[in-house]
């Protein structure tokens, strides 16, 4: 049942953050590229800090936000204390390009570090272990589907952003 369990959480943890890997869907839409990491992939720095009111947030902020509750995730999962401060996860709002371009690899980063971590477990007896690597899928879920709200958002004001 673990094999079983595991394979599946990758799978479609895999779907969230990079897109569908194969015939089976079951988050995102059947075509590729279209998980969190590959759509942040086609937006500007400019379009990233932008937000549908003032103290909004962005889609900067939301890959922030996910870079940083993986981390967080991480941390925990390497037997350390993360920190608690979630505040933190929401501290970036703009970004340049170069800042953007960092952020988007440092999300990366962290999605393959917590899919190797994860991949690795072999005792799933902790049940706060269980429920939070169960947990990273609807979050990583909600936080795609907000951004591409935002994108569709932006399209409509101007033509250069893709969905």
């Amino acid at each position: 049942m673990e094999k079983l369990l595991l394979s599946s959480f990758l799978e479609i943890f895999d779907e969230v953050y990079i897109g569908p890997q194969n015939d089976n869907v079951w988050v995102v839409d059947r075509d590729p590229g279209l998980g969190f990491i590959d759509v942040i992939r086609t937006v500007s720095a400019e379009d990233a800090s932008k937000s549908f009111y003032t103290g909004g947030s962005t889609l900067a902020g939301h890959t922030e936000h996910l870079r940083w509750s993986l981390n967080f995730a991480l941390t925990y999962l390497r037997g350390k204390q993360p920190d608690t401060d979630w505040s933190k996860s929401w501290a970036i709002k703009t970004v340049n390009e170069a800042e953007w371009g960092n952020l988007q690899l440092a999300l990366q980063n962290e999605y393959i570090a917590m899919r190797d971590t994860v991949e690795q477990i072999t005792d799933w007896s902790n049940p706060f272990t269980l429920k939070g690597v169960l947990a990273l899928l609807p979050h990583a879920a909600y936080h795609l589907g907000s951004i591409k709200q935002k994108l569709l958002y932006l399209k409509g004001v101007s033509n250069d952003v893709h969905v």
